[in-house]
């Protein structure tokens, strides 16, 4: 998960106590390590579904970014991968959106310019990505604590049973 030492529960805490000691004391901590613990493609997803595309304009670059990370979450490839980091590029430094398109990017595959020896990222970058897209969000919507709770409803739910189709 790469947390420091800090942020690891003492040996003899287990992992879920740890957990819900976080989520009860800090829940900005504990959307931080339940998104490294979850596999890279499902860290992605749970982003992207707390990224609401109605908090863009339709024509801007952060509504683009949101577009083609979606795309992505789709029907994941390399041309749709790289796409959505183009377009992550134009869009606000700050936004959601932009994290969200970058995470997907770093979420395997090289990250060398195409026709170049492939290059992976570093381990884990995806999901530090998508957490912090999701605190991105939080803090943009009008109750980041609210926010916050229903992140880690939809974290606990994908942990649990994975990616559900949505209804």
């Amino acid at each position: 998960m790469e947390l420091r030492g800090a942020e690891l529960p003492a040996p003899d805490v287990p992992v879920r106590a740890h957990y819900a000691a976080l989520r009860a004391a800090d829940p900005a901590k504990a959307v931080a390590y339940i998104g490294h613990a979850l596999p890279r493609r499902e860290a992605i997803h749970w982003a992207a579904g707390l990224i609401d595309p109605a908090a863009t304009t339709p024509s801007s670059p952060e509504r683009t970014a949101i577009e083609r990370a979606r795309l992505w979450l789709k029907d994941p490839d390399d041309a749709k991968r790289r796409d959505a980091y183009a377009a992550a590029q134009s869009a606000d430094r700050e936004a959601p959106e932009r994290t969200l398109a970058t995470a997907i990017f770093y979420s395997g595959g090289s990250i060398a310019p195409e026709g170049v020896a492939p290059v992976q990222p570093a381990p884990g970058l995806a999901n530090r990505l998508a957490v912090v897209a999701v605190v991105q969000a939080a803090w943009r919507s009008t109750d980041p604590r609210g926010f916050f709770a229903q992140a880690l409803e939809r974290a606990e739910a994908i942990a649990e049973h994975g990616i559900q189709p949505r209804q």
